[in-house]
């Protein structure tokens, strides 16, 4: 039950040992030998996910709270997202109810020759910060600030601009005194 001297192939027999008797025991030796090592590993990594799984919950869980608490006290408030029901009406005597108006004034109708004057005396001015504009304003005449002004509140109406714009307009600048 030997092998054949010089021949590449086991003998059949010594092959059936092996794979039905020697693989068997080996694998056997091996998973008693690394089983530790693989629950510990088991476990490290349900162990991971279950936390990753808790901090996950918890977030939504707050962010939840959070949303439930802002629609909480919208109702309370009478403040309700959705205008197809009626708000709950307020037990406070009519002289005291006051109708809210909309003070933000609306936005002018863009003018082109405005964007025109606006670019030509500041070029680039769409890529310009607001902090950048203001600081270039007040080199600008009257005619060119009027267009700075009428440009940004028909497109990005940035307040800034807007003010800084308006008080050079009027005269109070910081080295022109108010007037």
């Amino acid at each position: 039950m030997s092998d054949i001297p010089g021949s590449d192939t086991p003998d059949p027999v010594r092959r059936a040992l092996d794979l039905f008797v020697f693989a068997p025991v080996g694998v056997a030796l091996t998973m008693a030998e690394d089983l530790p090592a693989l629950i510990d590993k088991g476990r490290r990594r349900f162990d991971t996910d279950v936390r990753n799984a808790r901090v996950v919950g918890q977030f939504f869980v707050v962010q939840g709270q959070r949303q439930l608490a802002q629609r909480v006290g919208k109702l309370l408030h009478n403040d309700n997202d959705n205008d197809n029901d009626p708000p709950a009406p307020r037990a406070e005597p009519a002289s005291a109810v006051v109708p809210e108006v909309d003070v933000t004034p609306p936005r002018p109708a863009a003018d082109p020759a405005d964007g025109i004057i606006v670019e030509a005396a500041l070029a680039g001015y769409d890529t310009l910060s607001a902090s950048q504009v203001v600081r270039r304003l007040e080199s600008l005449g009257p005619a060119e600030l009027r267009a700075v002004h009428r440009h940004e509140a028909s497109h990005r109406n940035r307040r800034t601009i807007l003010n800084r714009a308006q008080q050079l307009l009027e005269g109070a600048g910081p080295d022109r005194p108010i007037g």
